[in-house]
């Protein structure tokens, strides 16, 4: 039987989900531009913050927060459902997407928030898909150091803390 997972009102959750048997599918702009369009349309369904994610070949990373009386699993639900019917026709495809359930593990505390951000910014970078975070263009990482407002939530104050950390793109 599957573990209950815990909801907790206000929290923000790191969410992870991979691909049907780990297969690359998310492996050009245009293949990872499917899943962002999906993200943003999400945003104006539903009520929730994105701290963070990136987009891998074979999985994502969200770092959400959803508002008050909202679902994080009706979120993702969508989220993966347009995914994989928007991924399917585009490739004149019917199969299996998405593997099993997502992952969401809620976010503790301060330390573990920025501990998840790096973690996940890190993530395209140890896979050898870009030398820096902010090269990866499915990332918010790169939405962040572009000034990109359209799917990240960040203040100004924090988009400065947050680039004087990284080193300059392509170093």
């Amino acid at each position: 039987m599957r573990k209950k997972r815990e909801f907790i009102e206000g929290a923000y959750y790191h969410v992870t989900s991979r691909t049907n048997g780990k297969i690359s599918v998310f492996n050009n702009k245009l293949e990872r531009r499917v899943l962002l369009l999906t993200l943003q349309d999400a945003k104006e369904k539903f009520n929730f913050k994105l701290a963070n994610f990136c987009v891998m070949p074979t999985h994502i990373h969200l770092l959400i927060k959803p508002a008050e009386n909202t679902s994080l699993s009706k979120i993702m639900q969508w989220i993966k459902t347009i995914t994989a019917k928007r991924w399917n026709f585009i490739h004149g495809s019917t199969d299996h997407f998405w593997g099993n359930r997502y992952f969401a593990r809620t976010i503790k505390n301060m330390q573990d928030f920025n501990t998840i951000m790096n973690y996940i910014d890190q993530n395209p970078v140890k896979a050898g898909l870009a030398v820096n975070p902010v090269d990866w263009e499915a990332s918010g990482a790169f939405y962040k150091y572009h000034d990109l407002q359209d799917l990240v939530d960040y203040k100004q104050i924090d988009r400065w803390r947050y680039i004087m950390q990284l080193p300059p793109p392509g170093a």
